[in-house]
């Protein structure tokens, strides 16, 4: 797309953020909206699964604020119990009943979960969450595997997607700090995503140290499901070296099931972190789990601090759509709109792009393109086949998702920079099918 034309579509868009820039670094309050081309797009308002942007353009959203709202752009039932909540209090420094009631309603939805720690963010959560296995195992070595995001706090900011796949350095990979200012000696220990004998080596030569292991049960970038030998040797071998295991599920909670990856995949963690979804678009997050480790923050073992946590109308955002995601056949629908979207983009790359991978987990897709051959002549990597996050980097052509990207941005459907679909309770058949149709427009003609 030229300047020429990027001017007239994205003008007020890109004179907001020359103004911007003057005061906020690089005109973005998160770093990974600058990936948004062709200018990261600022927007004026959302309804249900439609968005529309500060100059008129309307697009169908497929990004959700990257994954909380489940139940799309402006739920009446959680816009009317904030707005209830807003003309009673926001804050008070003290406890209020919403409080109990969401817990309760997280403790319904989460398998074996028994006690919650409410908290604002899904980092600050991850944050509790270490810190409760530390404590709760007298251990210091953190666990995580190349190409999960956990947050973007120092002691978990290590092989990040987007960083090339590291070297393997003895019976581990080279812990890679995300971005310059987090020190590279913290005790964390960075293994491969799906192979399970670099984890059982691993954990019997430094399963003694290990305080936890925590992962995405999906990894957000790419889907690369757990293998099921691979994710009953992890939940295993980590209980039996004496660790906890801490599924990281601030985007896959209430996504790919009510119950997340402990109900999708019929495994138990110790502890689950919980945010996104969980109100809807409003700042809440969760660690839920096991009430003996829990219990640590009751004894005053382990503080757990927040001038917002408990935040009023947050908490009746959570708790209207967590009534939400009870209803009959919610999961249904969701699971539906979904495999119609992957279903069709699929039958778009047999027509016009066969090099298309299309994964879909619950309600959410990944799109990318497979490399070209390392000679001519020979069979190009196959993005599907990859297993792990190395394996992904090699085998998809990420340049190309991202020309997919923009050209779809262009035509009106907004997906995340590097392939991630969210579906949303509001996506329904029509606008699926007009997904489709901007799809195949950019298909017939990506370079």
């Amino acid at each position: 797309m030229n300047e020429l034309s990027v001017g007239s579509r994205f003008g007020r868009s890109t004179a907001q953020l020359e103004r911007a820039r003057v005061h906020l670094p690089a005109g973005v309050t998160s770093s990974v909206r600058l990936a948004t081309r062709p200018v990261p797009t600022v927007f004026e308002r959302g309804s249900g699964a439609e968005l529309w942007d500060a100059d008129g353009n309307r697009y169908l959203d497929f990004v959700l604020g990257y994954g909380p709202l489940l139940l799309g752009h402006s739920p009446r039932t959680v816009v009317d119990a904030v707005t209830r909540q807003l003309n009673e209090s926001v804050l008070s420094g003290g406890q209020h009943r919403l409080e109990a009631a969401v817990a309760e309603a997280v403790v319904d939805a989460i398998p074996f979960a028994e006690s919650v720690c409410l908290s604002s963010t899904g980092s600050e959560a991850v944050a509790a969450a270490v810190r409760l296995a530390r404590a709760f195992t007298g251990r210091d070595l953190l666990v995580k595997f190349e190409g999960h995001y956990h947050g973007w706090l120092d002691g978990v900011a290590f092989n990040t997607p987007g960083r090339p796949p590291a070297e393997q350095l003895g019976d581990s990979l080279t812990a890679q700090p995300a971005t310059a200012g987090v020190l590279a000696d913290a005790p964390v220990a960075v293994l491969r995503w799906n192979d399970t004998v670099m984890f059982e080596q691993f954990i019997a030569a430094h399963g003694s140290r290990v305080a936890a292991v925590i992962f995405e049960p999906v990894p957000q970038v790419g889907l690369l499901e757990p293998e099921p030998a691979f994710l009953q040797a992890v939940t295993t071998r980590t209980r039996e070296s004496g660790g906890l295991v801490i599924f990281d599920e601030v985007v896959t909670g209430f996504r790919i099931a009510r119950g997340g990856a402990q109900e999708r995949f019929g495994v138990q963690a110790d502890l689950v972190v919980l945010a996104k979804a969980l109100a809807a678009g409003f700042p809440v997050s969760a660690v839920a789990g096991r009430r003996d480790i829990l219990s640590l923050v009751d004894s005053g073992a382990v503080t757990h601090l927040g001038t917002f946590n408990g935040h009023a109308p947050s908490l009746a955002a959570a708790n209207a759509a967590l009534a939400e995601y009870r209803a009959d056949g919610f999961y249904d629908r969701l699971e539906h709109a979904a495999a119609r979207l992957a279903t069709g983009l699929r039958e778009l790359g047999r027509q016009y792009a066969p090099e298309l991978c299309v994964r879909q987990v619950g309600g959410m897709l990944w799109t990318s393109f497979d490399s070209g051959p390392d000679q001519p002549g020979t069979t190009p990597a196959r993005a599907a086949a990859a297993r792990s996050y190395a394996d992904l980097v090699a085998r998809a052509d990420a340049g190309r998702a991202a020309r997919f990207a923009e050209r779809l941005m262009v035509a009106g459907v907004h997906i995340q920079p590097r392939g991630t679909w969210m579906l949303s309770a509001v996506h329904d058949d029509p606008l699926i099918d007009e997904a489709l149709e901007s799809a195949a427009g950019v298909l017939r003609t990506l370079d």
